[in-house]
């Protein structure tokens, strides 16, 4: 085991070598930079301030430069500091990074809660009809938009009924460290999470519930059948535990899917979180802000590859991950 994650955290720095210069490449090819539109063409002095600030942060080097300096700084744990906040990003980062660890826990909380019951219930129960309203449920989900469901969720939620707010990550004007304060960051993160956890468990849904259909019929449950042991026991000892395994090696994913998905909700919710903050930043064209992100992003999913092949080392032991 300790050799396996030696040997993984060794091929992500190559990894992230070439993942950089990739991300490098894509922020140069967008056409200007965050200072482009800001001045008219009359506004001389403002002009060359402008050119000043773009020579200060190197935009006028040639490319290979640029990077060299870039990924030097990244070397050194110094990821820059944003054009468009005036900050360095790493404050940007550990100040929005609580609110998207919060959003990314409490979705799977609910992605969990909901998932495990309904694949079990549906795959028990093959082609009855509460597996075909489950069925339908899920295809449903598959095929609905995630910023559809947040802004009908909006509408519904806040606007109408009035539960939750409908932006922000906390009351203004709460004492930071409170205990009304957490409430308050749990009770803003409530409803998008609600969103991202349902869209994400019909995925979930059909996997357990195909699996389990599949464990049912082999033969070690017709052994045990013709062995006389109840179904229950069948069903919560041997088809639902090899069922559960695959499930919990996506653990590794849904690190990801904390971050990746939330760029698209926190957006719809104005939630300041990480996700939103790598939308203002492609927006902005704020190349160091960006560009940090979108590695941190990367190295966030080849930790989720390893944490995957951990976890299933774990769970099944006979699984002899390379």
């Amino acid at each position: 085991m300790i050799q396996l994650i030696v040997r993984r955290l060794l091929l992500m720095i190559p990894l992230l070598f070439l993942i950089s210069i990739v991300i490098f490449g894509i922020a140069k090819m967008q056409p200007g930079d965050a200072f482009t539109g800001s001045v008219t063409s009359t506004d001389s002095s403002a002009s060359k301030y402008i050119e000043q600030q773009r020579k200060k942060l190197g935009y006028d080097q040639p490319i290979h430069v640029q990077y060299m300096k870039w990924a030097e700084k990244i070397a050194q744990g110094d990821l820059g500091e944003s054009v468009r906040f005036k900050r360095p990003v790493l404050d940007l980062i550990k100040e929005r990074m609580p609110n998207t660890i919060t959003l990314g826990t409490l979705s799977l909380i609910f992605t969990y809660i909901l998932a495990f019951p309904l694949g079990i219930i549906s795959g028990r129960k093959p082609y009855s009809p509460l597996d075909y309203s489950i069925q339908i449920a899920n295809y449903f989900l598959l095929a609905l938009p995630s910023f559809v469901a947040g802004v009908f969720a909006i509408y519904l939620f806040a606007f109408q009924l009035n539960w939750f707010p409908f932006q922000g990550s906390v009351t203004i004007g709460l004492e930071e460290g409170t205990f009304p304060y957490y409430m308050s960051k749990i009770y803003h993160a409530l409803l998008p999470a609600l969103i991202l956890g349902i869209m994400s468990t019909a995925g979930y849904v059909q996997f357990l519930r195909n699996d389990i259909i599949e464990n049912s019929r082999k033969d070690y449950v017709r052994t045990a059948r013709s062995n006389g042991i109840s179904e229950n026991k069948i069903y919560n000892k041997h088809i639902l535990r090899n069922s559960v395994i695959p499930i919990v090696t996506f653990f590794g994913g849904d690190v990801l899917s904390i971050f990746g998905g939330a760029v698209i909700t926190e957006t719809i919710f104005s939630y300041p979180g990480i996700g939103k903050l790598l939308i203002e930043a492609i927006s902005g064209k704020d190349y160091p802000l960006m560009m940090a992100l979108l590695l941190f992003f990367a190295f966030l999913g080849l930790l989720a590859n390893l944490i995957s092949d951990i976890t299933y080392s774990i769970v099944d032991p006979r699984i002899k991950s390379n």
